[in-house]
């Protein structure tokens, strides 16, 4: 479902939401972000501790919350933050 949900949203022109609209798109995006990355972690984790490819997976790019610090930047800019 999330790779709907991003092709719809990148597909948008000039979409003229209102901002409860914009901010249910964020939570979805965030929530499915958090799965994938919770997959990824799951399938790393199985890996042989020798095994290379588990380090991108063991890198962590994410806050106290699971948040991108980013994602946190743009949403105090917004005034959405918190």
């Amino acid at each position: 479902m999330h790779e709907a949900l991003v092709t719809a949203v990148l597909a948008w022109k000039n979409p003229d939401l209102e901002p409860r609209d914009y901010e249910q798109i964020a939570l979805q995006l965030t929530g499915h972000a958090r799965a994938v990355a919770a997959d990824v972690r799951r399938h790393a984790a199985a890996l042989p501790k020798n095994d290379g490819r588990g380090a991108l997976a063991s890198r962590r790019h994410s806050g106290p919350a699971g948040e991108s610090p980013c994602g946190r930047r743009r949403a105090a800019v917004s005034g959405s933050c918190c």
